[in-house]
């Protein structure tokens, strides 16, 4: 998949900007609030319908008007076919988006077309951060490799508000509580199932990148393990063995928080790197690394036996993520990117031409 243009009305500080992109690298250079961010912003706004820096979808919107409109010609690379993609958003009629001319009412109808893979500074939060983090960039990366996880966990969060809902009037385990029990129980062992193995497709990818283009003989034991962590004892083999010592343990302070004390909403993944917790003993820069390495390893995808689906992996979309790292690591990241045949978005403020080797018939430079 490549985007061949992007136009963008009242979208941040761009009134009315037209840009074609004819290179499978392309260079966004610029100085501070010059929009290279908003630019990034754009394309990753068309695929998820919302931002990576902001909740608010008025936030996207230039000041002193009341809408914005985004743009893109897309070319399936499977196909050669052009696709048109138009989002926008005003006050008065939220967001529209349209494919080709007709209205798009389902995200996984969109994003099973356009995939965007993003990579931003605060995306180290990915290993240093909180669960939540890890659980966003997990649920993100398995709904662009197969989009119909995103019904699956729909499904999952109404079961978890129904149980919670019951657990906030009061009450006690009749029937209806144990219906909804054991459901989030079935829902979240299909997810966990799933998370599970995408982990371990993970796993593979950033340890053959690590392998390839990182390896250093100094460190014998340069590898990552993603572990997957559950929370309140939901990992049994059935229900009712999870039930007969969660109701033993648990079930009252349930009612007492009110809240669920089990399922994938709560569940973790340990980042393990050269034996220890990356969480705490990697320094800042093999955490940025980490992160680098978990993100682009999407855009390897996973495939099952027997699963005829073209799966076009995706473009990937980097914002300043590179520029503090020193000019070997610098190489080695371009040449890592350089193992997938997908179209890059790097924006910088500096001159790239430094870190270029092998692109530079490739490359299309946008100055900002």
């Amino acid at each position: 998949m490549v985007v061949d243009s992007l136009t963008l009305r009242n979208f941040r500080c761009f009134s009315e900007r037209s840009f074609n992109f004819d290179g499978r690298l392309v260079i966004i250079e610029g100085p501070n609030g010059s929009g290279k961010s908003c630019l990034l912003e754009a394309l990753h706004y068309c695929c998820y319908l919302r931002s990576f820096r902001t909740r608010l979808h008025r936030d996207l919107v230039q000041l002193g008007n009341n809408y914005f409109f985004v743009r893109l010609n897309v070319r399936q690379t499977a196909t050669a076919l052009n696709d048109d993609i138009q989002v926008g958003f005003s006050e008065e009629e939220g967001k529209v988006v349209r494919w080709n001319q007709k209205v798009v009412t389902s995200h996984k109808e969109l994003v099973s077309q356009f995939k965007v893979i993003t990579l931003v500074a605060d995306d180290i939060a990915m290993i240093q951060g909180e669960p939540e983090v890890r659980r966003d960039f997990l649920n993100y990366a398995m709904i662009l490799n197969d989009p119909s996880f995103l019904g699956r966990y729909k499904t999952y969060r109404q079961i978890l508000s129904q149980r919670n809902s019951l657990l906030m009037a009061g009450g006690r385990v009749d029937d209806t509580f144990m219906t909804w029990t054991q459901q989030l129980w079935d829902a979240a062992a299909v997810i966990r199932q799933q998370r599970q193995e995408y982990l371990a497709h993970l796993e593979r990818v950033v340890n053959m990148l690590l392998a390839t283009y990182f390896a250093d003989d100094s460190q014998a034991d340069f590898r990552v393990e993603l572990s997957y962590a559950t929370k309140g004892g939901a990992d049994t083999e059935n229900f009712e063995t999870f039930w007969k010592k969660f109701e033993r343990t648990q079930v009252q302070t349930e009612w007492q928080w009110r809240r669920s004390l089990f399922g994938v909403h709560l569940d973790d993944v340990a980042i393990i790197f050269q034996g220890r917790r990356a969480r705490i003993y990697a320094s800042r820069g093999q955490q940025k690394l980490l992160a680098f390495l978990l993100k682009i390893a999407q855009l390897q995808p996973l495939s099952h036996e027997g699963d005829q689906r073209s799966v076009e992996p995706g473009i990937l979309l980097l914002d300043d993520f590179m520029t503090d790292f020193d000019k070997v690591r610098v190489e080695r990241c371009l040449a890592t990117l350089r193992h997938f045949d997908v179209q890059i978005f790097l924006s910088t403020p500096v001159d790239p031409r430094a870190f270029l080797n092998g692109f530079d018939d490739v490359t299309c430079h946008i100055h900002l």
